[in-house]
């Protein structure tokens, strides 16, 4: 009989493989995921925090900022530690996710490089 760790074990080992096997080319941001091992709550905690700042951002478009840099600061600092910010704005642009804000997002993050 299998224990719980054998069991994990081999999950892990396949999801591997399954990473390595796919193409997932078209789903970077899935990738990242995947590679860096992330929790379903931790995805949900980017998801909403992306959706949140891309409120911010179209009201702040709206009403005539034109300094986004602190949308920035909030996305790093609150982004997982286990995630690089612009590797993770990249992977969500790629992706074709919040597409507005993640261009915003990269252009400032490549001025403060």
């Amino acid at each position: 009989m299998e224990t719980v760790e054998e069991r994990l074990e081999r999950l892990e080992f396949y999801n591997q493989l399954t990473i390595e096997s796919v193409d997932l080319t078209s789903y970077p941001f899935f990738r990242l995921v995947m590679e860096k091992k992330l929790t379903e709550s931790e995805v949900n905690d980017i998801i909403q925090l992306c959706d949140e700042l891309e409120k911010i951002f179209f009201m702040q478009k709206e009403a005539g900022f034109v300094h986004y840099t602190p949308l920035l600061i909030h996305f790093a600092g609150m982004l997982t530690p286990k995630l690089n910010p612009r590797e993770t704005i990249l992977a969500l642009l790629h992706q074709e996710k919040y597409i507005s804000l993640m261009e915003k997002l990269y252009e400032l993050s490549v001025r403060y490089e």
